[in-house]
């Protein structure tokens, strides 16, 4: 299922596929897990996603959908797409037979006729034959790829996207309810208390059917007291057992929920007894939890880096959180796989656009040019060009587009960006959509910030490629660090 391509020198971040067999679906990790609401994009629909590199994984938060759809509609249409596939079968093979009784009829004729046209009749009816099973063939395959039920056909997601399936709610992340031993309460996308039990957890997973399912476990906060931090430990690791016990193909890959505590022990407590439960071959993956919660920078770095240590290397990791560029850096760098955050659509409702500015386009060039600076004249034209680079940098990372200074601007967000959004629209334009209200300018914004999210996990990628995961960093840090100015 997971398989590590490459781990950088520098650092502890590493390249990796993970496969997802029931959508067909090959992520190359480390990879963003773009956040839903209900299970939609906000602002966006299924179509436009299309148009977006890279975003394939979408989480979809329980809490959203326990009352709209609710299990109750996801079983009766999963139950009818069920009745519906049954009678296309039955039609099929009723169609199969009278295509069988043709043939046998057209091989008595040709069977009568003389010997000469028999050779002929022949590889005309086995070329008809050989035509027939390629359009099986791939009529099989189109069955394949299609969604026979759950929450992807409910909503229309289509083949090309996976569901990741989790309980918290990360939109409310700095939210929490007390549990019971037998309850979970999460928050709804309203903000209500929800009380919901791990084996109705499972249920919901089984309808929903996604690739990849998050246990059960409660939203622990480093504020509270010792005592009551064990307790939740405890139930979480109880949950974690029953969510074994029930997991089908149906509920998909699981992945165990990993406190990162503040406090040591507790940490390494729940530590030992989780990795004696991977060791059984039944956990598929991780996701850390008590994160993104108010911690500083460095005490996030430190909690991850001592729990990867002890994790095994053939499991992805994953993290929930709004983090920014500089943040989800120090997570890949102590080993993070997957990203679960809403970054781009906070900008998005903050009318910011994201200009990301490629910095690999200065690591690239003295990749190339190591080898050429041969002739004075070469190296002034370098020089040259690094200061036309420097430049661009200095131009801000968060464009903020109700900024009256975009009103007779009529460049695209980011020029050159191959977005819907920079190939057909201004600034100008969105800078009247937003003055007048108009919710074609979240459209608008959203689709470029996902887009520009997408192209910096691709070229983070390209980073830990080539061993330069730490320069790229570093760019980054700068681009974040001139916004400011």
């Amino acid at each position: 299922m997971f398989e590590i391509t490459h781990e950088e020198e520098n650092t502890e971040s590493r390249l990796g596929k993970l496969t997802l067999p029931k959508s067909s679906i090959t992520l190359e990790t480390p990879c963003f897990i773009c956040s839903t609401q209900r299970g939609f994009v906000r602002h966006l629909t299924p179509d436009n996603l299309l148009n977006i590199p890279d975003i394939e994984l979408l989480s979809i938060n329980l809490p959203q959908i326990i009352y709209k759809p609710g299990l109750t509609t996801l079983k009766r249409f999963n139950k009818y797409c069920q009745e519906k596939e049954s009678s296309i079968e039955i039609k099929e093979k009723e169609n199969q037979k009278e295509k069988d009784q043709e043939i046998g009829k057209e091989k008595e004729k040709t069977n009568k006729k003389e010997q000469e046209k028999e050779n002929e009749s022949n590889l005309k009816i086995g070329e008809e034959k050989g035509i027939e099973i390629e359009i099986e063939d791939e009529n099989d395959n189109n069955k394949q790829n299609q969604i026979k039920d759950g929450l992807k056909r409910y909503y229309g997601i289509g083949s090309k996207h996976a569901l990741f399936l989790k309980i918290r709610n990360s939109e409310f992340a700095g939210f929490y309810y007390p549990s019971t031993d037998e309850k979970i309460a999460c928050c709804s996308s309203e903000g209500t208390k929800i009380f919901i039990t791990p084996s109705q957890y499972m249920e919901f997973a089984s309808e929903i059917n996604p690739d990849i399912t998050v246990s059960p476990a409660i939203e622990v906060v480093g504020n509270n007291k010792r005592d009551k931090i064990e307790k939740q430990v405890k139930r979480s690791l109880k949950w974690l057992n029953l969510a074994i016990s029930k997991k089908t193909a149906r509920t998909g890959s699981l992945f165990a929920v990993l406190y990162a505590i503040e406090d040591p022990k507790i940490r390494n407590k729940y530590l030992d007894q989780l990795l004696k439960i991977v060791k059984n071959g039944k956990v598929d993956g991780f996701l850390f939890g008590c994160l993104f919660l108010n911690e500083s920078r460095i005490e996030r770095k430190k909690r991850i880096s001592e729990i990867t240590e002890l994790l095994p290397k053939e499991l992805p990791r994953s993290i929930v959180g709004d983090a920014t560029l500089s943040q989800i850096l120090d997570c890949v760098e102590k080993g993070i796989d997957l990203i679960n955050s809403s970054f781009p659509l906070k900008l998005t409702e903050l009318n910011l656009v994201l200009n990301y500015q490629n910095p690999l386009q200065n690591l690239r060039s003295e990749n190339k040019n190591k080898n050429q600076k041969k002739n004075k004249n070469e190296d002034i034209e370098i020089e040259n060009e690094n200061e036309n680079e420097n430049k661009k940098q200095f131009e801000p990372l968060l464009m903020n587009l109700r900024n009256i200074k975009y009103e007779d601007d009529n460049k695209p967000f980011v020029v050159g960006c191959q977005c819907f959004a920079c190939k057909n629209h201004t600034r100008q334009y969105v800078y009247h959509l937003i003055s007048v209200r108009e919710m074609t300018a979240m459209i608008l914004m959203n689709l470029h910030n996902i887009y520009q999210y997408s192209l910096f996990f691709k070229d983070m990628r390209w980073a830990i490629k080539n061993n330069k995961f730490i320069q790229f960093k570093e760019a980054i840090e700068t681009l974040e660090k001139s916004n400011l100015k």
